[in-house]
């Protein structure tokens, strides 16, 4: 019988995939800089070589982060770590949907006492737009990462501007939050929501007098500590006015990759169309060619922060 051979080390694995990628240390230090993330020479340098171990919550981001410089599937280096020898949790950003406590209130009503168990590493959310400039239908779909053992649930909400309110929205989970139109539309019914794949649809909560609507994603079994999951949800109904003028997606952690693609009726595509983009590298404005009757926003590795398209009709 031929010996047991032991998995590799965070040390031996992260060598192998800086070698194979063909890149040194400070081209590493820049390209991680470049995402947002501020790590040191030596810090890389000791972690190669197995001195030092990434540990603290900014560490094990970086880790993350270096996953998806160094093309590597997700998981393939954090999940080497093991647990954090640092109590506390890894998460400190609050949720402000629609104000703290009225995102406070949601989560208690989702039963989700612990809203950063598990977490997006990327988000595609899919508008329809109708011929009126409605948003008829959203479908998002999520790749998600277990921080903690037995994740199963996580909350996802939408935020719909209403006369006496204008929602200003962040949760964990990528936000979907219509851009104000002129007259915004009273969300006095809550969207419908569906689960496609991967997941299945536990409590709602839906507050009519600021247009936040928040559902549990409840997943088929609980996970383990870095396992993933992909989740497939789509919702309709009030899900803006007409003549909408644009979309954000928002998010409190950083994410491999955010995706938004907004298809319009072919009989009616805006005039023009703009991504806004803001994070703690402040904010970005550029203008967008529809190809066809479709438009997208495209961004890897960003967050925290808003990202989303304005359109002019």
């Amino acid at each position: 019988m031929s010996p047991a051979v032991a998995p590799p080390s965070f040390p031996e694995s992260l060598s192998a995939a800086i070698a194979a990628r063909g890149v040194t240390l400070r081209e590493l230090v820049d390209s991680l800089g470049a995402r947002g993330h501020a790590v040191s020479l030596s810090t890389l340098s000791s972690w190669r070589t197995g001195r030092r171990r990434p540990d603290g919550a900014a560490s094990r981001e970086v880790v993350e982060a270096l996953e998806d410089v160094l093309d590597l599937a997700p998981t393939t280096l954090s999940s080497l770590l093991g647990p954090s020898r640092r109590p506390g949790p890894r998460d400190t950003a609050p949720y402000s949907v629609g104000g703290e406590e009225g995102t406070a209130e949601a989560l208690r009503a989702l039963g989700m006492s612990n809203p950063h168990a598990l977490v997006e590493s990327s988000s595609h959310v899919v508008l329809d737009v109708d011929l009126t400039g409605r948003v008829t239908r959203l479908t998002a779909r999520a790749a998600w990462l277990a921080r903690t053992p037995g994740a199963h649930h996580a909350p996802y909400f939408v935020a719909v501007d209403t006369p006496a309110a204008s929602s200003s929205s962040t949760a964990e989970a990528a936000v979907a939050t219509p851009h104000a139109a002129d007259g915004a539309i009273s969300a006095l019914e809550p969207p419908t929501i569906r689960a496609v794949a991967g997941c299945t649809i536990g409590a709602t909560h839906h507050r009519a007098e600021t247009g936040l609507f928040a559902a549990e994603l409840r997943l088929h079994r609980p996970l383990e500590t870095n396992e993933t999951v992909i989740t497939e949800i789509e919702l309709s109904g009030m899900l803006g006015g007409p003549d909408e003028p644009g979309w954000d997606l928002m998010v409190t952690r950083r994410q491999r990759v955010l995706a938004l693609w907004v298809r319009f009726d072919p009989r009616r595509v805006p005039r023009t169309i703009h991504a806004i983009t803001h994070d703690a590298r402040g904010s970005v404005r550029r203008r967008v060619a529809a190809i066809g009757p479709e438009a997208h926003l495209l961004q890897p590795g960003f967050g925290p922060g808003t990202a989303g398209l304005r359109w002019e009709w």
